[in-house]
């Protein structure tokens, strides 16, 4: 076998190239299935802190329409509800904000470091103190010194 007659022989090309090709699409098809995955993630991540917060905020507006239902300047003992809430949702810690409002009561759940929030808005007739308390266990109790409903950390 001469030199020449190697050089210009193309019978082992087709095989190496096909499977060149072939590794090449592969590679691309699993990298954009990595990259649509990770972004699927991440939505539902975000769609679960979501929910979580808005879990959070209706909780604590439950209490407070709970307790609005009481006659409590004519109470002679506290009432107060307390109820357990995640100290971090999606390893985040997060605030309770309660607003009054002259139409409706506010309540504000933030995730900061996540830039998430959730808010409930419901109606009521005994007055709210505004608060902010960290994530955590909470209790809604009626504060008879300021006259309102008030949540505090508990």
């Amino acid at each position: 076998m001469n030199l020449d007659s190697l050089l210009s022989d193309s019978r082992g090309v087709s095989p190496a190239v096909t499977q060149a090709l072939t590794i090449g699409i592969t590679s691309l098809l699993v990298t954009g299935l990595l990259i649509g995955g990770s972004q699927m993630v991440d939505s539902q991540r975000e769609r679960v802190t979501e929910e979580a917060l808005e879990n959070v905020g209706d909780g604590v507006a439950r209490d407070l329409i709970r307790l609005d239902t009481f006659d409590t300047e004519s109470l002679n003992s506290t009432v107060s509800f307390r109820a357990t809430y995640p100290e971090r949702i999606a390893d985040q810690s997060y605030n309770v904000e309660v607003s009054p409002d002259t139409s409706r009561t506010r309540v504000y759940v933030n995730a900061s470091g996540l830039n998430r929030y959730a808010v409930v808005r419901f109606k009521n007739e005994t007055n709210v103190c505004p608060s902010v308390v960290s994530s955590g266990p909470l209790a809604v109790s009626y504060n008879r010194t300021a006259g309102c409903m008030e949540v505090t950390r508990g």
